[in-house]
Order: C-alpha cells, then structure tokens, then sequence
C-alpha cells in the first residue's frame, strides 16, 4: 500500500529500532511507496532509517503485488494506522495468509478485530505495546497458534468465495 504519515509507519519503525537493541536476529519489512503522496515522509524513515544503522535490517521494496510472497518472510505482521482505514487490504490477506496480527486500537479497524478474535491490539503512540507484540511472537508456539486461527477467521469471515456463495 501507501508509505503515508497516516498509516504511522513511523510509530513502527521507531518500536522496532526501540525492539531491535534486544533481538539482534530481527528485521522489519516496511512495503509500500509514497505513491498519490510526495516523498517527503517515506525520505524522513529512510533518514531514520540509516540514522540508527539499520540499513541492513530494515528492508523497504516499494511497492509489491506479490503479497504471499512478502508474507512468507514475516513472523508477525503489524498494523499501525493512525486514522480511519476500512477494510484495508494488506491486513486481511496477512489474516487469511496465516500471520498473527497486531492492529492500532483506532475504532475503523474494530469489526476486523471483533471478528478475529486472535488479532492484538496496542495505542500506536506507545511504542512499547508494539515492541511487547514484536517479543511475544518470539515464541513459535504462541505465534504458529495465532496464525492458524487468524487463518481461519480470515477464511470464514473475508474470503471472496464464500461471500460470493452467499450472496447467491
């Protein structure tokens, strides 16, 4: 999607810079471009991007349609909008796709939430929510639990098959 101040994509950079002086083993995938924006913002995180040396640790690919294969690479996937956003796209494919998912606590994305019971929530201004999300998903066990039944809330309340079924 959209590298836009909105989305907060910052909030989550700076969790994770805040994340990443424990786990050295971590990476984080910010996908999107500035497209219908300037370029400003997007060049602000790549200057705190390189500020805080992590060129090589936080990967930003632009633009991709190849979402499955983008989220195959992740362990968690994380959302951090800090206004309204209905129905976005990237985060019910990283629900059907299996991930666990942590969502900003904003009331546009609560019937996504109610319906998937798995999914965390944190405030996006506090970082420590979500550098205590990027932790709890160390564990394979929780994080490989949350994926499958995410999956199968995806499945069952967003997949275009079974709507369309439903519909007829």
């Amino acid at each position: 999607g959209r590298i836009t101040p909105w989305k907060g994509q910052i909030k989550l950079l700076n969790a994770f810079i805040k994340y990443s002086k424990i786990n050295s083993d971590a990476y984080l995938f910010l996908v999107g471009s500035p497209l219908f924006d300037n370029d400003k913002y997007y060049q602000k995180i790549k200057g705190i991007i390189s500020k805080n040396g992590l060129d090589e640790r936080v990967i930003v690919p632009g633009y991709r349609s190849d979402l499955c294969a983008i989220f195959s690479a992740m362990d968690i996937f994380l959302y951090p909008s800090l206004e309204k956003d209905t129905s976005p796209l990237a985060l019910l494919s990283a629900i059907a796709s299996g991930l666990p998912v942590g969502v900003s606590n904003i009331a546009s994305l609560a019937e996504i939430v109610d319906k998937c019971n798995q999914i965390d929530t944190f405030n996006p201004t506090k970082l420590d929510e979500m550098s205590a999300l990027m932790k709890k998903y160390e564990n394979d066990e929780i994080r490989k639990k949350s994926g499958m039944l995410n999956r199968e809330a995806g499945i069952k309340y967003f997949d275009i098959s079974i709507h369309g079924q439903k519909m007829q």
